[in-house]
């Protein structure tokens, strides 16, 4: 049995613009996601999409909802251990692969951007096997 690496439930995300107008993004959606899962979130422009995005990862605080990410609750205010914990384990990637992949850039450094942002790695030859393992995790390796 594969585990839940994302559970979203009545996830809500609503703008105030004044006292009487109050745009409702994201209005109480359901999914989950399991361990070895590809998830699709696809809609018309405008449905909420990056919106829905944007509050799993917290760059939105979400107006209502419960975020449950590898078994943490990701909901409400966090700690900074679970900061921490989200912000190196999950990332966006957005729509346009222009806007986030360099083509002048190797795979490798593009991939490790993140490793090298955190700085999870001491050596080289570390940075370069977690890249590796971060591909054969994803069904890159050379062997596929």
């Amino acid at each position: 049995m594969s585990e839940r690496i994302l559970d979203v439930k009545g996830l809500k995300q609503h703008f105030r613009i004044n006292r009487k107008f109050t745009v409702k993004a994201v209005d109480g959606i359901d999914f989950h996601i399991d361990e070895g899962e590809t998830y699709g979130l696809v809609g018309e422009s405008g449905s909420g999409k990056s919106t829905t995005g944007r509050s799993i990862i917290r760059l939105y605080d979400p107006t209502d909802g419960q975020i449950t990410f590898c078994g943490r609750d990701i909901s409400g205010k966090m700690s900074k251990d679970d900061e921490r914990f989200l912000h190196t384990n999950m990332q966006m990637i957005f729509q346009d692969p222009m806007a986030c992949l360099n083509p002048r850039e190797k795979v490798m450094d593009i991939i490790a951007e993140g490793l090298d942002i955190h700085k999870l790695y001491k050596t080289e030859d570390e940075r370069r096997q977690k890249v590796y393992d971060m591909l054969e995790l994803v069904g890159l390796s050379k062997e596929h």
